[in-house]
């Protein structure tokens, strides 16, 4: 799909920049003969970003080079921090995890090949065109995403069926979207319709996306539930880059009340694209000496990425009075309150997931029903009930 394909109307001005001469040509080839588009050229490396971008004050930057590395990109932390309307794209053979992430963190546009293919660069700059020239969407919902400090605790659960409680009270309309990419299952557990799009589906679209378009591509579990599920396979999960999530989300927070995001447990770039667009973001562990250090390292990856409490909450799943782990030995382990818990109840929740059928609707009076009403009545503001027979223990952190 062609993302360069909408007409070029409105003018940007192009600065390359590379080390060498043969590579700046190379990048001028790739570019058509459009008035619309004005273009300059400089030799030089990402040391030079910051002053060509002070000089030639253009809309876009693309950097070419090799490898570049992570002293490179705090340099070009300076550029963008200082120009932040700078689209600034790197063409880098470096691909890795780490490096998109940070690449990310810094406000970088575009990773793109190296070397750059004439396809890479256009849709590129047409994702910039379209960005320059749609309307602002007006924000309406509230954005929650969770995110499993360990793996096999139960975030996919917890996020179909908050959804779920959400959905349940006084009318909301919400929408659930699974980027537990490579092996997401999200819908399963709400409904027995098969769908027939998924979030690659809409990533491919996301130039032409609105709501229209994006509630058509959802499960309807409910006339006030819809879910977007993950890609099939990981092929379909690749296709997935970080650019089409912040599209794909600002059109899913005005057109929903509340948008719940399972995240998996992965800190991967379409991760933290969703993570940094969340309003809260719940953090799920156990009470258990492995959930526990896994839990430590996610709450520092987390806060050395910017997430304070005022966004970030503990929820614990499986919560059992009388364990050998107490709740005041999270809090000073991880030197962070937990917000919510919710019981163990196993023969209720695999019911549940067995026959995909939210707990709510499947067993209405079960603890853990009672819990996630409770998380979802916070949300929307409305008065906690009382706790149902000393079952569930909800702890709301202060600061």
């Amino acid at each position: 799909m062609q993302l360069n394909s909408p007409p070029m109307t409105s003018s940007l001005k192009l600065a390359l920049l590379a080390p060498q001469s043969a590579m700046l040509q190379h990048l001028r080839g790739l570019l058509p003969a459009d008035a619309s588009l004005a273009v300059s050229v400089h030799t030089g490396d990402a040391g030079s970003a910051a002053r060509i971008a002070d000089r030639d004050q253009a809309d876009i930057l693309v950097i070419a080079g090799d490898r570049h590395d992570l002293t490179e990109l705090r340099a070009l932390e300076q550029v963008t921090a200082r120009h932040p309307a700078l689209a600034v794209m790197l063409a880098s053979a470096n691909h890795s995890a780490e490096f998109l992430r940070d690449a990310m963190r810094i406000g970088l546009r575009e990773v793109l090949p190296h070397p750059v293919t004439r396809e890479a660069l256009l849709e590129a700059i047409g994702r910039v065109r379209l960005r320059a020239t749609a309307q602002p969407r007006r924000r309406r919902g509230k954005l929650i995403a969770l995110i499993g400090c360990k793996g096999g605790i139960g975030v996919t659960f917890l996020a179909g069926n908050l959804a779920y409680a959400l959905a349940d009270t006084e009318g909301k309309k919400v929408a659930l979207i699974d980027l537990n990419l490579q092996f997401g299952d999200a819908a399963l557990y709400l409904t027995q319709r098969r769908a027939q799009c998924s979030v690659a589906d809409v990533a491919r679209e996301v130039h032409r996306l609105d709501g229209a378009l994006l509630g058509s591509s959802m499960v309807q579990v409910t006339p006030s539930l819809h879910v977007l599920p993950a890609p099939e396979s990981p092929e379909q999960a690749a296709q997935v880059n970080p650019e089409s999530i912040t599209p794909l989300l600002q059109v899913a927070t005005a057109e929903y009340d509340h948008v719940i995001v399972d995240a998996g447990r992965s800190l991967e770039p379409v991760t933290l694209r969703a993570l940094d667009y969340a309003d809260l973001v719940y953090a799920v562990l156990e009470l258990d000496v492995p959930s526990l250090h896994d839990a430590k390292r996610m709450l520092q990856a987390l806060s050395g990425l910017g997430y304070g409490k005022d966004k970030l909450r503990l929820v614990v799943n499986r919560y059992e009075r009388g364990g050998r782990v107490t709740l005041d030995d999270a809090a000073a382990a991880l030197r962070w309150q937990v917000a919510h818990t919710l019981p163990n109840s196993f023969r209720a929740v695999a019911a549940s997931i067995n026959e995909g059928v939210p707990i709510l609707q499947l067993a209405a009076r079960d603890p853990v029903a009672s819990g996630l009403r409770e998380i979802a009545r916070s949300l929307v503001g409305a008065p906690k009930s009382e706790p149902a027979r000393g079952w569930l223990r909800t702890v709301l952190s202060g600061t």
